[in-house]
Parts: C-alpha cells; sequence; structure tokens
C-alpha cells in the first residue's frame, strides 16, 4: 500500500488509542495471521514518531498473535499526498459511525486510488481493509449504481437492500441483448420510407396480423411481451353499463385459442430465453390458459394481476341472474429466472376507472395508469416489449414511459391501428401512410 523507507518498531512499544479509533469489530485475525506466517508482512503498518498508531490495527494483531517482538512501520511524517489519502479511506472505511452509504463510496475511492497508483486488485484491496473479495465487489457495484444518480439505491434504508436492487438490475442487462438497431425489429414487415419525406420517428406499430409477422420474424427476441388477446368470450354480445363505446372487433373462442397457438409456436424466434409476460384473459379460461402457458415454459403466478374498474364499468352476461364484472384479470409469468426492476414487487392489485366515452377505443381497452401499475415491475431502460394485438397501444405508451428503449405493437384492424398511432405521437400528422 505504501512504499520508502521502512523501519522496526518494537511491537510492545506501539500505543492504539482504542476510543478514539472508534474501530469496528476485528474480523479475520486468524486467517491474516497465517498469511503473514507464510508469506510475511508485505504492506507496513502507520505509526506515530511518537508510536501511536495511525494505520494497520488488523495487521498489527496479527502479528502480536504470533508472538513477533517487532514490526515494519513506517512513520506519517514521511508519506506523500497520496499515501495520506489512502491511509485516511483506510481509516474512514472501519468508523463504526460511517452509513453504509458512505463506506460504500469510501470504498470505491480508496480501490479507484489504489489501482490507478499502484495497480492494486481487489483481492489486494479486500486484504487490506479486512473484507472478501466478493463483498468488496458488492459494495463497488454499489457505489457505482450511487455515483452515476441511482436514487432508489442512494436512499435505500440498508445496505442490503441497495445491493439487491442492483444485482436485480445486473441481472436484466446480462439478460438483456439490447440492439442499437432498432429496424431489426421490423424485419420483413415495414416498407423503407420514401427518401423524399422528412426523418421522423416511426411509429412502433405495424399494421399486420399476428400470426403472419410472427411466422416471418427474423430480428431480435423480445424480453417482455403484454398480451392483451381477445377474450373469446363474444364481449360485444354482452349488456354493458357506463360504455358509449360502439367499435366492434371479433371476439370468438376460436380467435383467442388460435392467438394462443401461434404465442407458443413462436416462443423460439419472437421470445427471448430470459422474459416477462402479463398476459389478459378471462377467468372463464383461467386452468385451461394457465396450462397452455406453463406449457410454453412460463412459469405462470397463480395469483393473477387485478384490474377493478373503480367507475364500476364492465358487462353483465345475464343482468338477471349474475353481478356485473367490473374487474379483468392478467397471468403474470417469467421465462428464465429474469429479475424485477428496481421498482420490485407492487401489488397485484389496482383499482382506475374504465375507459369510456368518445375517447375510447374499444371494449378492452386498458388505461395507460393502469398498465404503468403492473409494467414498472418488468419494464425498464433493458427491456425489449412487444404487444402481438396492442389494440389501443396504452401498453406502449406505458413502457415507453417506463423507459423501454424498444416497444412494439401489431394490430391488424385498420382503423384500431390508425387510432393508435395517432394517440401514441398525439399527432395524427405521424400516422404512416
Amino acid at each position: 500500500m505504501v512504499s520508502g523507507n521502512f523501519r522496526s518498531f518494537p511491537v510492545s512499544s506501539i500505543i492504539v488509542n482504542r476510543d478514539e479509533r472508534q474501530r469496528r469489530e476485528l474480523v479475520g485475525i486468524d486467517e491474516l495471521a497465517e498469511s503473514i506466517h507464510r508469506t510475511g508482512l508485505i504492506n507496513p503498518i502507520v505509526i506515530t514518531q511518537d508510536g501511536v498508531l495511525v494505520a494497520g490495527e488488523r495487521r498489527l494483531t496479527a502479528v502480536r498473535s504470533l508472538g513477533w517482538t517487532n514490526i515494519s512501520v513506517q512513520f506519517v511524517e514521511d508519506l506523500n499526498e497520496f499515501q495520506l489519502a489512502v491511509i485516511e479511506l483506510e481509516e474512514n472505511i472501519k468508523r463504526v459511525d460511517l452509513t453504509w452509504q458512505d463506506e460504500c463510496l469510501a470504498m470505491e475511492k480508496y480501490f479507484r486510488l489504489r489501482k490507478e497508483h499502484e495497480g492494486a486488485s481487489q483481492d489486494e484491496v479486500a486484504v487490506n481493509l479486512g473484507v472478501s473479495q466478493s463483498e468488496l465487489s458488492r459494495k463497488l457495484q454499489v457505489a457505482e449504481a450511487i455515483l452515476e444518480g441511482n436514487d432508489r439505491v442512494a436512499k435505500a434504508e440498508k445496505f442490503s437492500v441497495a445491493r439487491n436492487l442492483v444485482e436485480r438490475t445486473n441481472e436484466r442487462k446480462r439478460a438483456t441483448a439490447l440492439t442499437s438497431a432498432t429496424e431489426t425489429l421490423f424485419t420483413g414487415t415495414v416498407e423503407e420510407e420514401e427518401e423524399e419525406k422528412p426523418t421522423k420517428p416511426k411509429a412502433p406499430l405495424i399494421n399486420e396480423d399476428f400470426h403472419e409477422w410472427a411466422a416471418a420474424y427474423t430480428g431480435t427476441p423480445f424480453n417482455l411481451i403484454h398480451c392483451d388477446f381477445p377474450y373469446g368470450i363474444n364481449v360485444a354480445d354482452s349488456p354493458r353499463q357506463n360504455s358509449s363505446i360502439q367499435e366492434y372487433y371479433e371476439d370468438s373462442k376460436d380467435i383467442y385459442f388460435n392467438l394462443l397457438s401461434t404465442l407458443e409456436m413462436s416462443m423460439s424466434n419472437v421470445v427471448a430465453p430470459s422474459a416477462h409476460l402479463i398476459f389478459w384473459f378471462s377467468m372463464d379460461y383461467y386452468h385451461v390458459t394457465k396450462d397452455w402457458l406453463e406449457r410454453m415454459g412460463w412459469k405462470v403466478n397463480p395469483f393473477p394481476l387485478i384490474w377493478h374498474k373503480s367507475d364500476n364499468a364492465g358487462i353483465a352476461p345475464d343482468p338477471q341472474r349474475g353481478p356485473r364484472r367490473t374487474y379483468e384479470t392478467a397471468f403474470f409469468a417469467s421465462r428464465g429466472d429474469r429479475k424485477l426492476t428496481q421498482v420490485g414487487a407492487r401489488s397485484n392489485s389496482f383499482a382506475f376507472p374504465g375507459k369510456k366515452g368518445p375517447d375510447g377505443i374499444h371494449l378492452s381497452e386498458k388505461p395507460v395508469e393502469m398498465l404503468k401499475h403492473f409494467l414498472s415491475m418488468v419494464c425498464d431502460e433493458y427491456s425489449l416489449v412487444l404487444d402481438p394485438t396492442c389494440g389501443s397501444g396504452n401498453a406502449l405508451k406505458a413502457a415507453t414511459a417506463l423507459g423501454a428503449p424498444t416497444v412494439l405493437g401489431i394490430e391488424k384492424s385498420l382503423d384500431f391501428y390508425t387510432t393508435a398511432v395517432t394517440r401514441y405521437y398525439g399527432d395524427e400528422d405521424e400516422v404512416s401512410s
């Protein structure tokens, strides 16, 4: 750690001011003593001219346990600016009143200085600090997140919470192969725009049938799938309350299961090995849908996500004999061992009014506010999002708001597609012709 003129000093003459040092418990002394016995004392301790210990209490304790009578020292008065800075950091790290945030930041600075000036490795620094290499690595990662401005990590109550946040993010980052060429996601589906047209961001929607698109897709697999297939319950034939939405879409049982079949067949080319799925469904098909998704390889949480329509909007299949259905359900599933985002687990129910009135697109439209609540658990800057029957496009808006770098919606209805693109941009001029 330091260099210069080392001197031999009597161990018995070194003074340790325990109360002033405010050290944490000395750990790993036996292991350190064994290492010193085997390889010798590589780094001298630091003392004042009067013999008061400044740095190296663990090393001093270890050599005392070995019965040494003298130890190599360096006087603090002889150290240069860099060496003094390193010693100050090393001592600060061991203070009992140090917050976990300050400890991580001090370790990061200590490691950075020693690496830049001495080429020290994490293993060497860990030995000096009396921690394991894995512990040092975790604290360096947390410090890096704090320095990058991650407020959620910086404001965590405990280091263990901050560490889990960082580890989840790192795992998501490793499992995600982001592409800077967004066009690869549109392979074989969108014609190139004419050169004379002004350059504008292309709407992240495709007016195409999911069955045909999935069969031809050769681009980057998606790691977040949001499915809002027609429920297969002929919803347009059911009595409704609090809705002036008249748009009709086909909603037969065959359509629902054909879309499930296409999703299953496209798992290898459309869905990444590490991915999340939010799948809206009717409780009429709870068991058959869950079994089908599990057969595809999804790990399905048996407790569905629930959107409660707080304005009491919903369908009443038989208003004379049964209640109105004022909530909708979605399976939450994962593939591989994909972790949640830093937001972590959220409640599996969310109350929000149903979409109604002239601004609504269709009967099963999901509000952006509700979608953001559920998607925030799985959508961040490492997410590639696909909605194979995107309808209103609200899931794409929610995912974009959550930081997803790439979103893609597929909608076969030209009317729904055109309206969704317009609403995505808030500008009708952005709709592709």
